[in-house]
């Protein structure tokens, strides 16, 4: 499975902050689309904790299924252009109102009947799970017969990988630590070679990392007295604009990878 990293300094060229919101939403169309693992905010240099906090907090947001959202967040004014973002439309956020035996999907801990933790589940209902969790906490569930009440069901926690794509992490890394826990790295850019001259190298889990608006991978790594983790490669030989957009990066190199991969 893929995961991408982009640049602390990823919406420095947005002109305003409505543009901001546009790009992370892209962003995260193209990471769910093509079933990303985690999407990783790195730094370096001077870290841009605004745009960090920012782009953290939305696409944490955007991938959160829309009925937890009220709950999992309360008001915030990064998120006062929330209505921008497009639906991601993953399987964990597209569930029917009415939960089903043997349906797995997302809920927070909304209070505690006895030794029970009721877990909001959307629809104004309730999944009903032994143990007394703390409120808040997010968990998966599988559901597994009605409850006696119309709003409740009797369910258990659901253990191991969720059955089908339920979108990505998000975690945030400087740059000396950003390549950890992974198996194989894919540097892009455009002063790589040619990917028609290369075989990146996938592994289990790959990490595909993307320079920023002002400065290339390579560029990055050398002011930053780090060699860099592998080859880099450009996806997009002799292009017709001047730079690419790294939204627009992140479809076309995904796209790569996956025909590569079939």
């Amino acid at each position: 499975m893929f995961s991408i990293a982009i640049p602390h300094d990823f919406l420095l060229e947005a002109p305003d902050e409505a543009s901001k919101i546009r790009k992370l939403g892209y962003l995260a169309r193209a990471a769910a689309i093509f079933k990303t693992e985690t999407v990783v905010i790195y730094y370096y240099g001077a870290p841009l904790r605004e745009e960090i906090d920012l782009a953290k907090t939305v696409l944490e947001y955007l991938v959160t299924p829309p009925y937890l959202r009220k709950k999992v967040f309360k008001l915030d004014r990064r998120l006062r252009l929330a209505g921008l973002l497009p639906p991601l439309k993953i399987p964990s956020h597209t569930v029917p109102p009415e939960p089903a035996v043997g349906e797995v999907r997302e809920g927070v801990v909304e209070r505690w009947d006895g030794y029970y933790s009721l877990v909001y589940i959307g629809a104004g209902k309730y999944a009903k799970v032994p143990k007394p969790y703390p409120i808040g906490t997010r968990l998966i569930v599988k559901i597994e017969a009605p409850a006696g009440r119309p709003d409740t069901y009797r369910a258990s926690v659901y253990r191991g990988p969720p059955p089908t794509y339920w979108g990505f992490k998000v975690e945030v890394k400087p740059l000396e630590r950003l390549v950890e826990g992974f198996d194989s790295v894919i540097l892009t850019g455009k002063e790589g070679r040619s990917i028609c001259e290369v075989k990146p190298k996938v592994g289990k889990r790959t990490l595909v990392v993307f320079g920023g608006p002002r400065k290339g991978l390579d560029e990055i790594y050398r002011e930053a007295g780090i060699e860099p983790p592998g080859e880099l490669v450009n996806f997009v030989p002799n292009q017709g604009v001047e730079s690419i957009r790294t939204e627009e990066a992140v479809f076309i190199v995904l796209s790569v990878l996956r025909f590569l991969r079939c």
